[in-house]
């Protein structure tokens, strides 16, 4: 089981520096699967509509916190699907940058884009501008789709690139850090 307090002790990075990402949705999956931490198990959300599945691994890193107050959020790209539940390193290239509804109002809500460096088709990657041009767009319009269907307004903004990557995540450790004292 993968309960809240074995989650707590997960770090933010690995030994090498790394971030930490813990995969939620698998690349390819056709239903969006949460961690209930409570529970220590993984909660089926929803089923996505035909023809739309996750364009990148989706998860979190852990021991952050991200401004709408859960751990920042984290897409994960890979040349195929890593299982629920995997923690792999990875190294900030890109933020997709992003806005959502939340209770009336439009708040913040950032996806960091990550490559695990021994992946055989992203490893090599280490800036925004060496990814697919399209690759943000698209996953850019995977949000807005899925927010549109739980009746979530969404608007996707410029992206942000390594340097910005890289911020966003020691922004999202440091606030986890003062949280906790």
């Amino acid at each position: 089981m993968i309960d809240a307090e074995h989650l707590a002790r997960l770090p933010a990075r690995s030994e090498k520096g790394l971030l930490h990402a813990f995969i939620e949705c698998p690349k390819g999956n056709t239903h969006k699967i949460d961690l209930d931490k409570k529970l220590g198990i993984f909660r089926w959300a929803i089923e996505l509509p035909q023809g739309l599945a996750f364009p990148a691994n989706f998860g979190f890193i852990p021991a952050t916190m991200a401004e709408d107050g859960d751990a920042l959020d984290v897409m994960v790209l890979t040349g195929g699907p890593l299982p629920s539940g995997t923690l792999v390193d990875v190294r900030p290239v890109a933020i997709l940058r992003m806005e959502q509804e939340e209770n009336g109002e439009m708040v913040r809500n950032d996806r960091l884009v990550g490559v695990p460096p021994l992946s055989q088709t992203f490893g090599e990657i280490e800036r925004l501008d060496q990814l697919r041009p399209t690759m943000l767009w698209e996953l850019g319009v995977f949000f807005e789709v899925y927010n549109r269907l739980i009746d979530r307004k969404v608007k996707i903004l410029e992206p942000g690139d390594e340097n910005d990557a890289a911020a966003l995540a020691d922004k999202a450790i440091a606030a986890k850090q003062d949280m906790n004292g």
